[in-house]
Parts: structure tokens; C-alpha cells; sequence
């Protein structure tokens, strides 16, 4: 089954990368995060890291209402860590952004 999950940053400054602790691998559950939305901005790139590895890097104009969903496949073993938020590439703040994610969940 499909969940999500969401996270609103309040503000980004300019040519920041802010991320958050989205998704952690947990003992007994294998989770594999497929899919990642957010703004439709040429103005900031989706990131995503998966421990210090990164594993998405991409520009947040490429989503539209017509592919609202970045389809990705980053499996969690337990104990790693997966940080995900926005990289602000303008010569401004950005504020009230909000990353979702939608992960599969078994065991």
C-alpha cells in the first residue's frame, strides 16, 4: 500500500539547500520510497539524499499538473536515513514549500 508523507519548509533562502529528516529504514520493514512532488517552479530543485549519497537531483519546473509525481526508486535498509527538501537556485527567499513523498511500506 502506498503512504505519504509531507513536509512544509516555512522559508528557503537564496542559494541554500535545506533538507529535512523525511524517511528512516526501520528493523523488520522494507520501505522504498516511489514518488516525489512538490512545487512547479523553475526556481528550485528537488533533493533528495539517501545517507550522504545523493540520490535525486532535479529541477522542480519538470513537474506538471499533466506528471504531477516524479517516479523514483530509492529502497531503505534498516538504519539508513533519507533526507529530502529543495535547493533555492534564485537570488531570493522562498517560503511555504511543501515536499511529499509516497513510499510502499511491507514486512
Amino acid at each position: 500500500m502506498l503512504k505519504w508523507k509531507r513536509h512544509r519548509f516555512a522559508s528557503i533562502l537564496d542559494g541554500i539547500e535545506d533538507l529535512t529528516d523525511i524517511l528512516a529504514g526501520m528493523s523488520g520493514k522494507n520501505r522504498v520510497i516511489k514518488y516525489i512532488t512538490g512545487p512547479q517552479t523553475s526556481l528550485l530543485y528537488f533533493r533528495i539524499y539517501r545517507d550522504a549519497e545523493q540520490m535525486v537531483d532535479f529541477r522542480c519546473n519538470y513537474i506538471t499538473s499533466a506528471a504531477p509525481l516524479l517516479p523514483v526508486n530509492i529502497p531503505l535498509a534498516e538504519g539508513q536515513l533519507c533526507k529530502a527538501g529543495f535547493y533555492n537556485n534564485t537570488t531570493g527567499t522562498v517560503s511555504a514549500l511543501d515536499i511529499i513523498i509516497g513510499y510502499e511500506e511491507t514486512g
